[in-house]
């Protein structure tokens, strides 16, 4: 369905770059594997086959070819006819034997400023946030519903009777029998995140014994340095609001929302501890410089400088 334009941007894309050609290949293997069972099932093997033979004009009877007309040219046209519709059968049984078998990755992976939504192969959804990770294997897949996170997704899931899904992270996991939440996970932040929208999930801790089990509504907090955990109501338009590309602030400070001004701009930003600058704003479409211009409007102490060359915004407060 590409556009020939969309088809050239395609091409240039996947040349650019070996991990490119790597994901776009992973996605068909993936698409490939999920459609394996229904297409065996759509299959009509005796059409295809007497399309074949009418087509290199193979008869179907049993007497297929008097022996006297058959020349040296035409039998070896027959028999490389037959050998690779056997090999390519024996291919196709081989290839799809290797997808069940082998232990493959399916990996989608987001940069700085970007989102990604994807389908599962049970039919859940998930919209990956900016500098995030997820990955799973298709191998287990066929066992459990499972996947790992690294970073920030919204996980639609669909509900099978008995197949619990699984979202996996760095101290917790997620079972999961048909919801949506929201799961903040990054690996340098010093809290992880999961909010229940509608639905009913369970949080097992490592380390500690009873599942946690939350509502909707309800934030689980995780305090990655101390260990501990606590359960609060946070506003669900703030916890989605990056989902519609948004950064609330409620009152927040600079020093607040940094990291994920970060993900989302693609600068470090250094915040000067003596600029206790809080905010009640929402941040959409605006680029780097609308946003910076902004706070100088609605803050006249606040100074910034921008080092392009090693990504890092400098907030200080002016001397008076």
């Amino acid at each position: 369905e590409l556009t020939e334009e969309e088809t050239r941007r395609l091409i240039a894309w996947v040349k650019e770059k070996k991990e490119n050609q790597d994901f776009l290949f992973s996605l068909k293997d993936s698409y490939v594997y999920l459609n394996y069972e229904s297409d065996c099932k759509g299959v009509n093997t005796e059409h295809e086959w007497q399309k074949f033979a009418q087509k290199v004009g193979l008869s179907c009877q049993k007497s297929v070819l008097p022996k006297k007309n058959l020349s040296w040219k035409r039998f070896l046209f027959y028999a490389a006819a037959i050998i690779i519709v056997a090999f390519t059968g024996w291919q196709a049984n081989f290839y799809y034997s290797e997808i069940m078998s082998v232990d493959k990755k399916i990996t989608l992976e987001t940069e700085v400023g970007q989102q990604a939504r994807a389908v599962l192969p049970d039919g859940s959804i998930v919209l990956l946030n900016a500098c995030s990770k997820l990955t799973y294997s298709l191998g287990e897949w066929l066992n459990a519903r499972s996947v790992q996170l690294d970073g920030e997704a919204i996980f639609d899931v669909k509900h099978r009777d008995n197949e619990p899904f699984y979202v996996r992270t760095r101290h917790y996991n997620i079972r999961v029998l048909g919801t949506n939440f929201n799961v903040l996970s990054y690996p340098k932040e010093p809290k992880d995140i999961v909010t229940l929208k509608h639905g009913k999930v369970e949080i097992d801790v490592e380390g500690i014994a009873d599942n946690i089990t939350s509502k909707p509504g309800d934030s689980f907090i995780y305090n990655n340095l101390s260990e501990t955990y606590k359960i609060e109501k946070r506003p669900l338009n703030q916890i989605y609001a990056w989902e519609h590309r948004e950064i609330v602030f409620e009152g927040h400070t600079l020093e607040d929302k940094k990291a994920e001004l970060s993900r989302h701009f693609g600068y470090q930003f250094q915040i000067a501890s003596e600029l206790q600058l809080s905010l009640k704003a929402t941040l959409r479409d605006e680029s780097l410089n609308e946003f910076l211009s902004l706070l100088c409007s609605v803050a006249p102490q606040l100074s910034y400088s921008i080092d392009v060359d090693n990504k890092v915004i400098r907030l200080t407060k002016l001397e008076k």
